[in-house]
């Protein structure tokens, strides 16, 4: 495994004799069409740009004008509206579900969420969860956001099973001079950030951002929920937090050097493996941070691609147990730093179509665990990974209505040994307005370094045997159809299976422990339409059906819905403003779902309100109300209670002012 890692570094060096001349974007075949209008080519898919009726899968793309219309403020509220897709909030972190799959416990491990294409998965809990304010960058930086449907393992390796979430910024070259934003809301958030772009010449241009954040908390009812005794129906101030964000980008010639770091700190009103108790002092403080550089330009026929990025994960944590008559303090720490780099080039091959060939690797220098117990050390294991992979992908032109992509990724890891995951993807374009896909996958993921290695002596977890990655088999069937008077229509259908699922079991004595312990299948239907009324109504209508179930026998998952039904509509308003004032609406309709104990939770109707106004060439005032008629709901959740009440109806303003190019 070590040869196999120093290989794969030394073949992850650029090479100096390429030239060093920046080529062209690839370009389309001769009659080849996109769909959807003018949105913008995407390059996530198959690490070279193509249309969304070229790329082998099924993609959803948000981009900065809908975060800014509709009011997305994080990217849990981005995620929100897409169409499947579902958050549920534990009040420490947001959870996004995919195909009806959003276990309580798990950390959002069975999909991939990247920036600017280099994954946010952490060497701890391979957690992909940072959908809040924990996630380090402010919306105002995205330029789009690239939703990919189905496995994507062949590419991106462990946890690619049901979906990737490619966050793609603002170019340095493109973005605001100077910005700056301030913002508020009913439950208590402030917020202020500041962005600024220069050129410094000799064709370098540099991006930076810094914001923070602040939240002293709101009053917390306990009613419904398993409080100890003389816990108060109402705790005030006990679910605040406060933190910041950096970003910055330099572009020169060839080269992206970014830099991302930030943290948070989280009051967690509810307990970890005991009731309720409202107790403030309860906190988690978490952050994950990068710096690293991105080098792309021509080579001979084709383009390479290579990077490399060091990355730093930590958390912390505090809750309180009560022993008795007593209260016992255990405090969590880990800490994640890793390297990993990746080397691409992709060329096409004449008479076949463009390939795509890379290696890359990951060294772990420190995956590092332990806890304390009124003060006493416990448990303290550091167990660095090593991964190092050989991938592939190649398209063949099969007519000029048919194409094929076909992948293939070998894994070598130090604690889970090798996995090969292989990828096909059948692509009829029946005509420039429609094209059909089939695509076929088995991703994989491995078992994370929390998972397999952490136990707290027996209070809440005993250690695990020896864990394997979990495997699926995929499929993905998708229509995409773009209507007269640039309507589109998405119909989409899919099938997961599970294998070998980790899960945290309770053994006899209440404790838990991870097992590769499930068999998890998921089957889905989903519909889209998309367009304008009458060119003005911006409008988008999308049902999802599913059935997502494991165990013998079969019943359904926790937290897994059957249906999700969204609409959405906004458009400018006429008169004096024209254009500047844009109204925006949307419902949401998420159906009932179990908790992990088997009780049935209601669904929920939800509704949102936004007004963006251009109240000045300078100046952007934002407004709107989430959850508009106050409606009550609960989401499922893995704390010491199986439910939280969802949030209520709150209010948000927010005033944006841009200096003048």
């Amino acid at each position: 495994m070590t040869r196999l890692f120093i290989l794969t570094l030394l073949l992850c060096a650029p090479a100096a004799s390429v030239s060093a001349q920046s080529g062209p974007e690839p370009q389309r075949a001769d009659g080849d069409k996109a769909l959807f209008g003018d949105l913008p080519t995407i390059d996530s898919v198959s690490l070279h740009a193509q249309t969304l009726a070229e790329a082998p899968a099924n993609v959803t793309v948000i981009t900065a004008a809908d975060i800014r219309r509709y009011g997305y403020r994080t990217l849990a509220d981005a995620l929100a509206s897409v169409r499947g897709f579902y958050v549920t909030y534990d009040h420490e972190y947001h959870y996004v579900g995919v195909s009806g799959i959003s276990l309580p416990g798990d950390f959002n491990t069975r999909f991939l969420v990247m920036l600017n294409g280099h994954p946010l998965t952490d060497n701890i809990y391979n957690s992909n969860g940072f959908f809040g304010q924990d996630f380090g960058l402010d919306m105002d930086l995205v330029d789009r956001i690239e939703i990919i449907r189905g496995p994507t393992s062949a590419l991106y390796g462990s946890n690619g099973v049901l979906a990737n979430i490619n966050i793609v910024t603002r170019s340095p070259v493109d973005a605001d001079r100077l910005r700056a934003s301030a913002e508020a809301d009913s439950a208590g958030q402030r917020k202020l950030s500041l962005a600024a772009s220069m050129n410094l010449g000799r064709g370098a241009n540099l991006l930076i951002s810094a914001s923070v954040f602040n939240n002293l908390g709101v009053p917390f009812a306990t009613s419904g929920l398993a409080v100890l005794p003389g816990t108060p129906n109402v705790v005030p101030n006990a679910d605040g937090e406060r933190g910041y964000h950096t970003f910055a980008n330099l572009i020169w010639h060839n080269w992206s050097f970014i830099a991302y770091f930030n943290s948070r700190l989280k009051q967690t009103p509810i307990g970890v493996g005991t009731s309720f108790n409202g107790d403030p002092a309860q906190h988690a403080v978490d952050g994950r941070s990068f710096i690293g550089a991105l080098y792309k330009r021509s080579a001979g026929p084709g383009q390479i691609l290579w990077q490399i990025f060091y990355d730093r994960y930590r958390y912390q944590d505090r809750y309180d147990f009560p022993e008795g008559n007593e209260v016992e303090t255990v405090r969590d720490y880990n800490f994640g730093d890793w390297i990993d780099s990746q080397l691409a080039y992709s060329l096409p091959v004449p008479l076949v179509g463009p390939l795509t060939v890379g290696v890359s690797g990951s060294w772990d220098l420190r995956a590092r665990q332990y806890n304390l117990e009124d003060g006493l050390r416990q448990n303290d294991t550091d167990n660095p990974n090593r991964d190092a992979a050989f991938f592939a992908q190649q398209e063949w032109k099969l007519s000029a209505q048919w194409k094929l992509d076909g992948g293939v990724r070998f894994d070598a890891t130090r604690w889970y040994g090798n996995f090969l995951s292989p990828r096909l993807a059948l692509v009829w374009q029946s005509s420039p307005r429609t094209v059909y896909k089939l695509v076929y996958g088995r991703p994989f993921r491995n078992p994370s370094a929390f998972e397999q290695f952490y136990n707290d002596g027996g209070l809440s977890y005993a250690p695990a045997p020896q864990l394997h990655p979990e495997s699926a088999n995929t499929f993905e069937v998708s229509m995409e159809r773009q209507l007269a008077h640039a309507w589109t229509l998405v119909a989409n259908s899919s099938y997961y299976r599970i294998n070998r699922v980790i899960e945290a079991v309770y053994l006899a004595d209440g404790v838990q422990q991870y097992r590769n312990a499930g068999l998890d299948r998921s089957m889905g239907l989903e519909f889209e339409l998309s367009g304008k009324l009458w060119d003005r109504l911006e409008t988008s209508a999308s049902a999802s059906f599913g059935n997502a179930a494991g165990g013998q026998p079969l019943v359904r998952l926790a937290n897994s819905p059957a249906q999700i039904s969204k609409l959405r509509l906004g458009a400018p308003l006429g008169g004096g403003l024209h254009e500047r004032l844009f109204l925006s609406g949307s419902l949401q309709w998420i159906s009932a779902r179990n908790s992990w104990t088997g009780d049935r939770l209601g669904g929920a109707l939800l509704a949102d309100f936004t007004g963006t106004l251009n109240l000045h060439p300078r100046f952007d005032l934002e407004a709107g109300v989430r959850n508009a008629f106050d409606r009550r709901y609960e989401d499922p959740i893995f704390l010491s209670v199986d439910r939280l009440p969802g949030d209520g109806r709150t209010a948000f303003v927010r005033l944006v002012w841009r200096a003048w190019e």
